[in-house]
């Protein structure tokens, strides 16, 4: 599509080249009569005055989101593609190990969060696109549509409009550094110059095995302060990670926040002080990163298509059986993080301003990534805007060229695409797996980082949490998984499935409705983290029956932004490990379903739990749970993956009797119906009403949408043709 300039883009050039003209005339009068200082000073007060207005000027267009440009920008602010490099974003430990990087990565996460809240580029406006304060942004237009935040979460959109976003936030976070780096004195510029051309923001893989550490949430995140090295020399911090600050007080356009509108993002808070409980949250994680593993690498083996399996939105997956989504997963890391006690990750609204959202994100952004050369040739499906949304009404259809408002490719105010932003390079950057853009290196890398029990491995239990760690998948065995169907916004805020296999211990699985204790220690904290005490001993998430947990991603208040319909979302927690351990200690007979389905009559538990405390399952409208299986087909090697796309059985006796646990099948709602894939015209249906149409409108119809057909070819380092995709 062809970019137009508005005549507000053409006066400022002529203003900023006006100013230019200006400056150049005061540096030679300066260079040659030194007597007329003040003529000087007089010339760069105007200066100032004009780059002011420059400023303002600017400031009240477009922004033109380029991620990190290496390349310079055009006069419509897309980046010059001629000399643009893009590099990795890499595991937040892996980018600890370049220590100016580090430092950068910090000091320019400090600057950011310190901007003022009125500029659009500051920590507080980027986070805000995604949901509170329910305000505009990039001057899209006001008042908005709807009172909701942009992020199109449980829909089909859900993957390709984070990349743009994810890209906003880290040529912001670069500008800070840049900034930064502006203060050291001449002389030491061009070390930190050197460190920040191939700085990219860096992920948490929240997945992967920690190693000696046995920590899955690193320190790094957890510390309260951080030493770095300023102009200044050494000094100590408080730490960007750990939390971000609003301020003295909440601002009253956020309507109002957890704990009594705590100014500081929590993590599994606790009273008396309030603070975070980053203990908890750790001990959490290291009870439910092997569940996590265990559905990144089913889901890579899947091969389910990319539109399915980025989004936890039910919609046409009905006729798909126990089918899995990263969205899905990344619920669950959002729910552990903040915590059923109610920290900001907890709620869909306002979790984008803890610093550990952006880290989370970006991982999520890079398994979406990989998958694409799992799966090539798919890519975002057709779907249905499921709620009202600040840029979208409901009902509306969608598909791969929407607008992913409020996010503009240029000054002039066009909107990026899900297909532009298809190829991650666009963007100037890429990930360690995908570096080759091949299918083997990212099974590879699959199978290492998440294969459950890498042929290496001789470790079989965990020594923290108990649990069994795995073994390769191979002929004969079946993998069996708890599926969960859910109303996203059946509750105020979240809730989540926790799930066991074996009789519990002290602490009950039976679906009381008592009020859930939060089992930390409210006494003054002395730790070396500065958070609240922790005792394992009283939570039953570190158990060795313990498999993991499913959490549904809410928002502050039920109801979803008075939706029509309930937003349904489905997705699984696998038991495959773990039924290996019991197989393994001789307590299961095989993992085939005939043995499988009456152990787990017997020894399946979970509990719901919310911030209202511990909810009978059958009370939370519209939760179904039940047992299915499939049979694996192993894989043929490490540059290749297991199968898991053949159909799922049933396991009804495994939930017989257990709440919210009886069969059931789920009847899509029209606005789960989406236009059918590749059309690019939609006529209307043969006997329907004159005048009454499915759809309020059709994706062409929305202003800003732009269709585009792109050929993306791959070659090696020598440039040779490997392959082609649509």
């Amino acid at each position: 599509m062809a970019n137009f300039s508005k005549p507000q883009s053409m006066m400022t050039m002529l203003v900023a080249l006006f100013a230019l003209l200006q400056f150049t005339v005061a540096f030679q009068h300066g260079a040659h009569h030194h007597a007329h200082r003040h003529a000087d000073n007089a010339i760069k007060a105007q200066i100032d005055e004009v780059a002011a207005a420059l400023e303002k000027r600017q400031s009240s267009g477009f922004t033109a989101i380029t991620g990190v440009c290496s390349s310079g920008t055009g006069s419509n602010g897309v980046c010059n593609s001629n000399g643009r490099a893009s590099y990795p974003r890499l595991e937040i430990r892996q980018l600890k190990q370049n220590a100016d990087q580090w430092n950068l990565y910090l000091l320019g996460m400090e600057r950011f969060q310190a901007k003022d809240k009125n500029d659009r580029l500051s920590y507080y406006q980027v986070s805000g696109v995604h949901g509170r304060p329910f305000q505009s942004w990039n001057n899209f237009p006001t008042p908005i549509l709807n009172q909701a935040g942009f992020c199109p979460h449980a829909q089909t959109l859900f993957g390709s409009w984070h990349r743009p976003y994810l890209a906003i936030y880290e040529q912001a976070l670069y500008q800070s550094i840049q900034e930064v780096i502006a203060q050291f004195p001449s002389s030491q510029q061009q070390r930190w110059k050197n460190a920040a051309s191939t700085l990219r923001m860096p992920y948490w893989d929240w997945a992967q095995d920690p190693g000696t550490s046995g920590a899955t949430v690193p320190t790094l995140i957890r510390d309260q302060t951080v030493t770095v090295t300023k102009p200044s020399g050494t000094v100590t911090i408080a730490n960007p990670l750990y939390s971000y600050s609003f301020g003295t007080s909440l601002p009253s356009e956020i309507g109002g926040g957890p704990w009594n509108s705590w100014p500081s993002t929590l993590r599994r808070p606790v009273a008396n002080p309030t603070r975070s409980n980053n203990n908890e949250m750790n001990a959490r994680f290291n009870a439910q990163r092997v569940s996590l593993r265990d559905r990144v690498f089913a889901l890579f083996a899947s091969k389910q298509s990319w539109g399915l399996a980025s989004t936890s939105a039910i919609g046409v997956r009905t006729d798909l059986s126990a089918s899995d989504s990263f969205e899905s997963v990344h619920d669950a890391v959002h729910n552990t993080a903040g915590g059923e006690s109610g920290g900001h990750m907890y709620y869909l609204d306002i979790s984008s301003f803890d610093p550990i959202f952006w880290l989370h994100h970006t991982n999520v952004d890079r398994l979406l990534a990989m998958y694409q050369l799992i799966v090539p040739n798919t890519y975002v499906a057709n779907g249905n805007i499921n709620r009202p949304m600040a840029q979208w009404n409901q009902g509306e259809a969608k598909n791969g060229n929407t607008p992913l408002k409020p996010f503009t490719k240029d000054t002039a105010g066009n909107y990026f695409t899900s297909n532009d932003v298809k190829e991650t390079r666009v963007l100037g950057y890429y990930y360690p797996e995908t570096s080759d853009r091949s299918y083997s290196q990212v099974a590879q890398a699959v199978t290492s980082l998440y294969g459950a029990g890498s042929r290496t491995l001789t470790k079989r239990t965990d020594d923290a949490t108990g649990q069994y760690l795995g073994r390769p998948l191979k002929e004969g065995d079946y993998h069996t998984v708890v599926e969960i169907i859910a109303d996203k916004f059946a509750l105020d805020g979240s809730y989540t499935v926790h799930c066991f296999v074996g009789q519990p211990g002290s602490n009950s699985t039976s679906n009381s409705t008592a009020p859930y204790t939060v089992s930390n220690s409210t006494a003054p904290y002395n730790n070396s983290t500065g958070d609240a005490d922790y005792n394992p001993a009283t939570d039953y998430t570190q158990q060795s029956n313990y498999v993991g947990s499913y959490g549904i991603l809410g928002g502050m208040k039920a109801g979803g932004g008075n939706s029509s319909y309930p937003v349904m979302t489905t997705g699984v927690l696998p038991l495959t490990s773990c039924l290996q351990g019991k197989e393994y200690y001789g307590e299961l007979a095989s993992l085939a379903p005939e043995h499988v389905e009456p152990y787990l009559a017997s020894n399946l538990y979970y509990k719901v739990v919310g911030v209202a405390g511990e909810l009978n399952p059958s009370d939370v409208p519209n939760l179904h749970i039940s047992v299915k299986c499939t049979k694996v087909t192993p894989a043929a090697s490490d540059n290749e993956l297991p199968d898991l796309s053949a159909p799922y059985q049933e396991l009804p006796e495994a939930t017989k009797g257990k709440p919210a646990g009886e069969p059931f099948t789920y009847t899509p709602s029209p606005i789960d119906i989406p236009l059918p894939e590749g059309s690019d015209e939609y006529q209307e249906p043969s006997g329907s009403s004159s005048g009454v149409f499915p759809y309020p409108t059709l994706p062409w119809e929305e202003s800003g949408y732009c269709a585009t057909k792109q050929t993306i070819e791959y070659v090696d380092q020598d440039g040779k043709f490997l392959y082609s995709e649509m």
